[in-house]
């Protein structure tokens, strides 16, 4: 095993600047996920990394190991990489039965036919498919095709593992179980990771680390936690999770608290770090879940901060809890809760720590 490092990697096709001079390191043994919508550049990323396309600029090694060098010209093709991939098509060979795809990858590389049994029976079991050689891979479902693919992965021992969204095809429910199982197996099996998904769910419960990739840039990396509760930006804070945005313009500065209005001219206290000043132009963003509807503007032993008088106008019933659109003047936001008011109208209190501050653009 070994770190992964990628350096300045850049890959155009004609006019698109598919990825924008990408950046990170991957420590022996970690689990990262490349994270962000459709087109961000996150699978073309993986490609690169896998051999299967060749930037234009840029640095890819694992360890002592440089598969990409733009400066000095220097290419290693996928075989030369001993990288394992799996797709979001699993691509097992339909008439080859569970055993043979597995047997498959280890007789191209010429290893002994004891040394193959005995690790497609180590791999078989470390998936929990023990029971399962014989067959094709049409008797299979959806969730065993997926852990044979990441079998035949693993069965040749590969230094990297990078994994394009391998759960997609997967239901709900069988890609929840999924992911507390991958998780477990990467665990044993110690291989450095690189993830690439669209679902922030799988990211946030997978990853050490998580990069949020946009137009072609990694514009966050850091661990699930720091990524939810700390977003860098706008475009963080809304894909992942869910945040309501409030526009305004700062009408005062204290203590590190930033006196905001927003809508029409309702003040909002947020607790910011940022160094504004009055009259700046900023957005703030606040989670569903960390706003609380009451039917009192008292409730939990709250004072008047933040405290708005708000119209429901929508109810959602999600099972383990509501998710209720309220309006307070020209402003409607999004508000998780457990149990909802009892009337058509509410108190919602937003407290100040929960408010994240970004500096409008414009104004930086």
């Amino acid at each position: 095993m070994a770190e992964l490092r990628v350096e300045g990697l850049v890959k155009t096709f004609g006019e698109v600047r598919a990825v924008d001079d990408v950046s990170f390191r991957v420590a022996d043994g970690e689990f990262l996920t490349l994270l962000g919508p459709s087109g961000c550049g996150k699978s073309t990323t993986l490609a690169a990394i896998a051999g299967l396309d060749r930037p234009d600029q840029g640095l890819i090694a694992l360890g002592g190991n440089v598969f990409f060098d733009g400066t000095k010209r220097r290419f290693v093709p996928p075989e030369g990489r001993e990288i394992g991939l799996v797709f979001q098509s699993y691509a097992l060979w339909p008439h080859m039965t569970v055993w043979n795809n597995l047997d498959f990858p280890l007789k191209l590389r010429k290893i002994p036919r004891a040394e193959r049994a005995k690790r497609i029976e180590e791999v078989l079991a470390l998936v929990e498919m023990s029971e399962y050689g014989a067959r094709y891979p049409h008797a299979l479902s959806g969730g065993q095709q997926q852990r044979v693919a990441l079998a035949r992965t693993l069965v040749y021992r590969p230094s990297l593992l990078l994994l394009d969204e391998p759960l997609s095809n997967l239901d709900a429910k069988l890609r929840e179980r999924a992911r507390t199982w991958l998780r477990h197996l990467q665990n044993q099996v110690g291989v450095t990771t690189v993830y690439v998904t669209h679902d922030q769910s799988e990211a946030l419960a997978l990853s050490d680390r998580v990069a949020v990739m946009n137009q072609g840039k990694i514009v966050q990396l850091a661990d699930p936690h720091t990524i939810y509760e700390h977003p860098a930006d706008p475009f963080v804070a809304d894909f992942i999770g869910s945040s309501n945005f409030f526009r305004g313009t700062v009408t005062g500065i204290a203590n590190g608290s930033v006196r905001i209005a927003i809508g029409d001219g309702q003040p909002l206290v947020a607790a910011s770090p940022l160094r504004l000043r009055d009259g700046s132009k900023v957005t703030v963003s606040v989670r569903p879940e960390k706003i609380y509807l009451s039917d009192s503007p008292q409730a939990n032993g709250s004072d008047a901060t933040n405290v708005f008088p708000v119209r429901i106008e929508e109810r959602t019933y999600l099972g383990a809890h509501h998710t209720v659109l309220v309006r307070v003047g020209n402003d409607s936001f999004r508000v998780d809760c457990d149990t909802l008011p009892a009337g058509e109208t509410a108190f919602a209190h937003i407290p100040p720590e929960s408010c994240i501050v970004f500096q409008a653009q414009t104004d930086r």
